[in-house]
């Protein structure tokens, strides 16, 4: 009786471990992208990252011309570096595919993901070595005209602002966000010098470029800390690499709100030296 039982244990455990088995490998494969984006550095490589909820081998497919193997081995996570420079692609965004095949050969594909060119400039010539002198300047010399409005009056200032850390959107044109670090002089002024580190959103609209709000916080080293709010509307493109753009901000501080005031500024936005992620 009790060597009756057992078998029949054994058998029940079988028939469960071996349903269960047979309704796992039923279940599609689903394929969550981890990151997709190509390196600003020459040579341009597209790097892709992703998990599958089952073990898969794994391709890619680049804009349904290239394919490459990603892992020909069962795995759940996958990583690829693929130098896409060769490819001599016009696409102003890039296309893949990924298609994995589970233990028990069901293939599956993913959507169509799109990834944006970095924006690269060679200086090879006479127009981009200018190019890359105007980028130049535009981050690390030339300052931003601004109007300061204080409670001893109205003076002209000037602000340079260095975009940071930028993080990817869909869009090829701007990130999604980034974060910068400001320096601001007021002339003829008590409290003249300003340091700032802000974060800004940016979000396309029709007609002009974006609308972009921002936070800072804001201080003087010498009794001014405090916190900045604006927004800044990008109006045009220039030489394709730079956005004019008009910003509004406004500075304060809880504890001396006689000392807040507001800016209006304009100037030329890039990303081009920032850090993307």
């Amino acid at each position: 009786m009790k060597r009756f039982l057992l078998i029949l244990f054994i058998l029940g455990f079988q028939i469960v471990f071996f349903a269960d088995t047979i309704l796992c490998q039923s279940k599609s494969v689903q394929i969550y992208v981890i990151d997709s984006y190509i390196a600003p550095e020459k040579p341009l490589k597209l790097n892709v990252s992703f998990f599958t909820t089952q073990t898969t081998t794994s391709k890619i497919l680049i804009s349904n011309k290239f394919e490459y193997t990603i892992s020909d081995k069962l795995t759940s996570l996958h990583k690829v570096k693929i130098d896409i420079s060769n490819f001599g692609l016009k696409d102003t965004i890039l296309t893949f595919k990924i298609i994995v095949k589970s233990s028990n050969y069901v293939i599956t594909e993913s959507q169509t993901y799109l990834v944006d060119y970095p924006k690269i400039i060679s200086v090879g010539k006479e127009s981009n070595f200018l190019l890359f002198g105007m980028l130049f300047a535009s981050i690390f010399i030339i300052p931003t005209p601004s109007y300061a409005f204080t409670e001893d009056g109205n003076h002209f200032s000037i602000t340079k602002e260095i975009p940071l850390i930028s993080f990817r959107s869909e869009s090829i044109n701007f990130p999604r966000s980034y974060f910068a670090l400001e320096y601001t002089h007021i002339y003829n002024t008590d409290r003249s010098n300003f340091l700032r580190i802000g974060y800004k959103y940016i979000k396309e609209i029709p007609v002009v470029k974006f609308i972009s709000p921002g936070i800072d916080i804001v201080t003087n080293f010498d009794g001014f800390n405090g916190i900045g709010v604006g927004v800044s509307l990008g109006l045009f493109n220039v030489v394709d690499t730079f956005t004019l753009y008009v910003r509004y901000r406004y500075n304060f501080q809880q504890s001396h709100s006689e000392r807040n005031f507001s800016e209006i500024s304009l100037g030329l936005y890039t990303n081009f030296f920032s850090v993307h992620f």
